[in-house]
């Protein structure tokens, strides 16, 4: 989603900060503001403020990375969105081969070690070799050694170095929702030729990182209850959060591997077309119940010819309904959107939502009428293939509801296959 104040544009990309930033900045430089106090009483807010804004840098040099990547591997960006937790990139389409989804998820972990590189350096030049003393006290004289603002610039080096190399390290953790997860997907994902399969291996490592993290906060509590919970809940994070990959996996696959043939249902009337509109209404449209909203397909001489639009006899004087047969009512099969029986579901779904149908009709490879499809129809398809078990009354409600259920998000998905294929 794109929100927050724009600060610019790289490669035809908006940029845009969300606003929390402005808190997260000063919260930032009042805490980080202390370890410089002894060394600059006088600018000590200062120098933490520098070192927040390089932290915002080093998130904003990640996603805009990504973007850049993402670009230049074909994949639509509408907007970077640089926010603190969560958020990111608003991404058009997806990459559509392993090795666009390797090199972007790649480019952020990439950028997070050069910076990395980059503020040891600047501390080695700043400092020399005593940057890399494991002794504490070794640290500690270097005001008297170089002074104390040439320290503190080690200070800000050292700090945004290894806040790079954290991030840039536990990025690459081979499991989603990392950047290695998505890494591993790739790999899998060119090994066996099947992207799903290759979401399925990272997601279920994204899940296994999670248990065992929830696990070691379950042990570290003995000692420090607070940093156990901590654990615990970035465990749960993991787990929930690869959860979610591997159920819009499913999901998506069980989109494509579900036809028309194992959806539809042969829940319609077949009506003699050479009838009178007045034996159709005396034998059909009086005789149905309240609620009912049933399908007619017309059909002679042992042929399908179309659908019956019922509603349209009001439009014809009752006068005449003896004397006019139901063709006058009969919509050919050839002027209605249709499916064959090896049709994925997915352009089921997106037909009957792009097309705003009640239903859609389900040909035969002879052009006649196989079955007919509605929202509640690919729901229950769908509950027998990825065992939702969905109460029938739900199913029920969907079918007269004639809209699938926003939480399932099956539109949008959709459309998101569409544009993988």
């Amino acid at each position: 989603m794109r929100g927050g104040i724009r600060i610019g544009s790289i490669s035809s990309i908006p940029i845009y900060i969300d606003s929390s930033w402005f808190l997260v900045l000063g919260f930032l430089a009042v805490w980080l503001s202390a370890a410089y106090t002894k060394l600059s009483p006088s600018f000590s807010l200062g120098y933490g403020a520098i070192t927040a804004m390089l932290f915002f840098l080093s998130i904003a040099f990640n996603k805009i990375a990504h973007a850049v990547m993402s670009k230049a591997r074909g994949v639509e960006i509408n907007a970077i969105n640089i926010q603190f937790m969560g958020g990111g990139n608003t991404v058009e389409q997806e990459a559509k081969d392993p090795f666009s989804v390797f090199s972007i998820a790649i480019s952020g972990p990439l950028v997070s070690l050069v910076l990395s590189v980059i503020g040891f350096t600047a501390a080695w030049l700043i400092a020399g070799d005593v940057i890399f003393s494991s002794n504490p006290k070794t640290i500690e004289t270097l005001p008297d050694s170089i002074g104390s603002i040439r320290t503190i610039w080690t200070m800000i080096a050292l700090n945004i170095a290894r806040i790079n190399l954290i991030f840039g390290v536990f990025s690459l953790i081979p499991a989603l929702p990392f950047e290695g997860g998505h890494i591993l997907k790739a790999v899998v994902w060119k090994l066996t030729g099947d992207r799903f399969t290759g979401i399925r291996w990272a997601a279920r490592s994204g899940q296994f990182c999670g248990i065992l993290t929830m696990i070691l906060g379950g042990l570290v509590m003995f000692s420090s209850p607070i940093g156990g919970l901590f654990l615990i809940f970035i465990g749960w994070f993991l787990f929930g959060s690869a959860g979610g990959y591997l159920y819009l996996n499913n999901l998506q696959q069980a989109l494509l591997d579900i036809n028309a043939e194992a959806t539809m249902t042969r829940d319609f009337r077949l009506v003699d077309a050479e009838i009178s509109l007045r034996e159709f209404a005396d034998k059909f449209l009086l005789m149905e119940e309240k609620d009912a909203n049933p399908i007619y397909i017309a059909s002679s001489n042992g042929r399908d010819r179309g659908i019956i639009s019922a509603g349209a006899i009001r439009n014809i004087d009752s006068s005449e309904w003896q004397a006019k047969s139901l063709q006058a009512l009969v919509k050919p099969l050839d002027a209605i959107d249709t499916v064959e029986l090896k049709t994925p579901i997915s352009t089921v779904v997106n037909l009957l939502e792009q097309k705003q149908l009640r239903y859609i009709i389900v040909r035969s490879p002879v052009g006649s009428v196989a079955g007919v499809i509605d929202h509640g129809d690919v729901i229950k398809a769908l509950d027998s293939k990825l065992l939702w078990r969905i109460p029938s009354e739900y199913v029920k409600q969907i079918k007269a509801d004639g809209k699938f259920p926003a939480d399932f998000r099956l539109v949008e998905i959709c459309e998101q296959l569409k544009e993988k294929q």
